[in-house]
């Protein structure tokens, strides 16, 4: 097998999947030392604060020789999405994660079942946030997918007001022509991003 992909990546990515390996390989005695290791411990439990595995752990936790156990996890790998793949992942469970940003602050809420997604440029009341914020009317500004061991959470930004379909490709713009930084995108309020954008545009007219 040609090894075209960074092993030291795959033992990363199999973090991010480590609760489905068991199902995906569990006719392959030959993998289960490998997965014994991924699920010891929780990687992704922020408050664990456990950094990455490296290859040399995952060596010297199953005793597995360098040469065998790249091998072992090529195979694993291709055999979740190789070309002739018949595994499936699945990801049943699903979480929302909502991102309040209002001014300078920002808040956040979990919801572990919403009947529709809402959709970028939409507008939506939570009156049960208006003691932090003061205000109840948002409008979604983006939304991203992520995929994590048995769970697809759904982070769903949220910014206070009405949406503005030009203000949303300004900013888009601005990132683009290197006028703002993506920190600065996400740091600064719309309010503190207009006024740097078009204090500097009003100063570029005259120079």
């Amino acid at each position: 097998m040609k090894d075209t992909v960074s092993i030291k990546q795959i033992v990363i990515d199999f973090v991010y999947i480590r609760e489905q390996l068991p199902e995906l390989f569990k006719d392959k005695v030959e993998y289960q030392p490998i997965v014994d290791f991924m699920l010891a411990k929780d990687y992704l439990d922020d408050n664990l604060e456990i950094p990455f595995p490296k290859l040399k752990d995952l060596e010297e936790a199953t005793g597995i020789k360098p040469y065998l156990l790249r091998k072992l996890l090529l195979q694993m790998h291709d055999q979740i999405f190789g070309y002739n793949s018949n595994l499936k992942l699945s990801f049943n469970n699903v979480l929302y994660h909502f991102s309040i940003y209002h001014d300078v602050n920002s808040y956040d809420f979990i919801v572990d079942k919403l009947e529709h997604l809402p959709r970028v440029g939409e507008n939506i009341s939570l009156p049960f946030v208006k003691a932090l914020t003061n205000t109840n009317w948002f409008y979604v500004e983006e939304i991203q997918h992520e995929f994590q061991d048995t769970t697809q959470n759904i982070h769903i930004t949220l910014k206070a007001g009405n949406y503005n379909s030009y203000w949303h490709f300004r900013k888009d713009q601005a990132v683009e022509l290197n006028e703002i930084g993506i920190s600065e995108l996400y740091d600064l309020s719309d309010s503190q991003l207009k006024e740097m954008l078009y204090s500097k545009n009003h100063w570029n007219r005259y120079k």
